[in-house]
């Protein structure tokens, strides 16, 4: 059961992450003008929200269930990878050789964090 709220916990977090980027883009979800506060949400805004609720219960989940130690590096460490790929299609950031690197290095954490596992 942990392997599937893992995989809904990355998931989750990481698109609630490019949801708030491109709800954000064009202007921010709170702002105060002339003494007044505004909100300007969106859906992607909203979504990311919503994602970012789902992503919470199922690291309460994780954190009850698993070791912290291993669970935390390693939820993060997937998000990482997961947000990187998604940056690079989504938004078209750029893929270079440090942020390659670094790529491989939280993959290699992650690996090494599983080895008693």
């Amino acid at each position: 059961m942990s392997k599937i709220i893992l995989a809904i916990y990355v998931v989750a977090a990481t698109f609630a992450l490019v949801a708030l980027k491109l709800g954000t883009e064009k202007t921010l979800p709170v702002s105060f003008t002339d003494g007044k506060l505004h909100l300007n949400l969106n859906f992607f805004f909203l979504l990311g929200l919503m994602l970012y609720g789902v992503s919470f219960f199922a690291y309460m989940y994780l954190v009850a269930k698993n070791d912290l130690g291993y669970i935390i590096p390693f939820a993060a460490s997937l998000v990482y990878i997961l947000l990187f790929t998604a940056s690079y299609f989504i938004f078209n950031e750029s893929f270079t050789a440090l942020k390659i690197f670094a790529i491989i290095l939280i993959m290699t954490g992650g690996v090494l964090i599983n080895v008693h596992k």
